[in-house]
């Protein structure tokens, strides 16, 4: 754009803002209602000037009311090969709107990125200081980007934030255009022309604050935009569709998933007995879980494009991208075809939507197609259980990366039978309260890391685990022992009873709660609740009782249901073994509970806390 075009837009905006109000006094007392920041002023234009050269400008006053707000006293800006800094300006103005510190781009910490083998990025950041709230912050930076496959995500407001005024401005060539999608806000763009351009314009006035909610979907008021032609280091896209953009991601592929003459001999030796194709793929799955490592590289084409396979085996560690392909690739000395598949992987969080390409993705799976059935693998983890994605991977959107460009599909749905929770726990109990507990616990699906982590962790780390996590009761002894796919707990406790009293021992129903959580309120919920995964708990527990005592009562049979969920319970008393067996069972049939059913979800989890709370009392004799 020319710099008499670009003036006149800015000479637009300032006509939309008012004066820049640095004071809280003159932030209206209707936003300040249940906000701990209000942004008082912000004018973000991004400025796509060609395929491979975009301008992001931001100039944001907030005030901070308190210190909840005080996360907006961080700032941080990410860079790389594709993303520079302009140019940084901070300013700190006190409660009557007088600057008081100023801080320049030379001011700010740089941090080269961590957390992978390789990386190219930099963080720059600053935590302002402040005597006090309210406190108002001005932000002024630019950054300029050479890539354009990620079009930036604006957001409106943050929880707990009120907007008194917010101009958003897209500013794209013509004949490249752009695409939109507005999440939570019904504020319609203007949309004009200057010479070759098009312009977008959204204006946001008197926003009041919201409350955040646990457990939501991670999606606040934003909008976002997307490229229909991109450039991301050399090479070139279009994002108009699911098809084009997949025939990008599959191009980064070409010509680097073969292996060495001897390693096809290898792979092919492997499989030498497996009759069917599955058989094939469960063998190399567990050859790749036992032999690889994941480690994060941030390096390349965006992430996009993976290490040759090649590469991979011979160092034996990779990516998700690497270690899916390199997957790929071994299946494919054996004639079995499978597709990388681009995925966002997050529990709380929409599945990228159908109808609006965009290039939301930060995770690669592999997909493995067998005529009726399809094989999903997680190549990252070295514990899955073959054929299991987990719960970050399933109920997604994915984008299959073929000879035919890309393919939208839908992940696995979870289901509670494949996360599941198995304790069966026998106890000794002496006539002094004390008692010798073995438990024999078994998990899978998503709590199968329990075990990996118990196994894993130092003497210590294990109480923390068994006390902290599991809800045992401190042990004066215990052991861990790992029996193929479970473990044994041996646990000496001073005190099995919850609470004695003359000649009783009142017993909690099991040594470790079934749940505990409380969950939140449920009154006007907005959002969807999350679990972390759909499962299935069950729980035998059985107190062998002191010659001296015999069982007085127990309580009655459980049996809690709701459209989500069920529980149930039974106990019994073995009179002549002197035993008394309780034995329960809990299951989550999904883990997206809806706003409006929520109340009845935090119903039933109360009850199921409720009946697991109730005491079984035995008598001396």
């Amino acid at each position: 754009m020319k710099r008499t075009a670009y003036l006149f837009i800015l000479s637009i905006l300032g006509s939309f803002a008012a004066f820049p109000q640095y004071d809280a006094a003159s932030i209206p007392a209707a936003l300040k209602e249940g906000a701990s920041v209000i942004k008082r002023s912000e004018t973000a234009i991004f400025e796509v000037k060609d395929v491979d050269h975009a301008r992001y400008s931001i100039h944001r006053i907030y005030t901070i009311l308190n210190e909840e707000g005080r996360r907006k006293l961080f700032f941080h800006l990410h860079t790389n090969k594709m993303v520079k800094i302009d140019e940084v300006d901070l300013r700190v103005y006190d409660e009557s709107g007088r600057q008081v510190n100023r801080f320049k781009k030379k001011d700010l910490q740089k941090e080269a990125s961590q957390g992978g083998l390789v990386e190219d990025g930099m963080h720059h950041w600053l935590n302002i200081p402040t005597n006090g709230y309210p406190v108002t912050i001005e932000m002024k930076y630019e950054t300029i980007e050479t890539s354009t496959l990620f079009y930036p995500h604006f957001s409106v407001q943050d929880a707990d934030e009120a907007v008194e005024s917010s101009t958003y401005v897209a500013i794209v060539p013509i004949n490249m255009d752009l695409r939109y999608m507005q999440q939570k806000i019904d504020e319609k763009p203007e949309i004009g022309f200057i010479g070759d351009n098009k312009v977008y314009t959204w204006q946001i006035k008197n926003r009041k604050a919201y409350k955040d909610e646990a457990n939501a979907i991670n999606a606040n008021p934003a909008i976002l935009l997307a490229p229909n032609k991109f450039k991301c280091f050399n090479t070139y896209g279009d994002m108009s569709s699911w098809k084009s953009f997949g025939v990008w991601g599959y191009d980064l592929l070409k010509g680097i998933d073969e292996l060495s003459p001897d390693r096809k001999v290898f792979f092919n030796q492997l499989v030498k007995d497996a009759k069917t194709d599955r058989e094939k793929i469960a063998i190399l799955y567990n050859y790749l879980q036992k032999n690889f490592r994941y480690v994060s590289i941030q390096l390349g084409i965006g992430g996009y494009k993976p290490f040759p396979a090649q590469f991979t085996d011979e160092k034996k560690y990779g990516d998700c991208k690497g270690l899916s392909f390199y997957m790929h690739a071994a299946l494919k000395t054996v004639g079995v075809k499978s597709y990388c598949a681009l995925i966002n992987r997050e529990v709380k969080d929409n599945p990228v939507p159908p109808a609006f390409p965009l290039n939301r993705f930060n995770h690669m799976i592999l997909c493995v197609p067998q005529g009726k059935d399809t094989t999903w693998l997680e190549c990252t983890s070295n514990t899955n259980e073959f054929g299991f994605l987990g719960s970050d991977n399933e109920n997604r959107n994915a984008l299959l990366l073929t000879e035919n460009g890309g393919v939208l599909v839908a992940t696995p749905k979870s289901k509670a039978k494949n996360t599941a929770v198995t304790t069966s726990t026998h106890v000794k109990l002496a006539d002094d309260g004390s008692g010798a507990i073995s438990t024999d616990f078994s998990a899978t699906g998503d709590y199968k890391y329990i075990i990996d982590e118990i196994v894993t962790s130092k003497k210590d780390d294990q109480k923390h685990i068994l006390v902290g996590y599991l809800g045992f009761k401190q042990p004066d002894e215990f052991s861990i022992v790992k029996k193929d796919d479970r473990l044994v707990f041996e646990l000496l406790v001073e005190k099995i009873p919850q609470f004695s009293a003359g000649t009783k021992m009142f017993l909690n129903p099991r040594v470790n709660p079934i749940w505990s959580s409380v969950l939140p309120k449920s009154e006007n919920r907005q959002q969807d609740y999350f679990f972390h995964a759909p499962f299935v708990k069950v729980d035998t527990t059985v107190y062998d009782l002191p010659a001296e005592y015999t069982a007085e009562s127990v309580p009655p049979t459980s049996d809690l249901k709701c459209e989500f969920a069920s529980y149930s319970t039974t106990y019994n008393y073995d009179k002549e073994n002197n035993r008394l067996v309780s034995i329960a069972r809990l299951e989550l049939y999904q883990n997206r509970i809806p706003a409006g059913k929520y109340a009845e979800i935090k119903k039933f989890f109360d009850g199921v806390i409720s009946a697991d709370g109730q005491k079984l009392i035995i008598k001396k004799n």
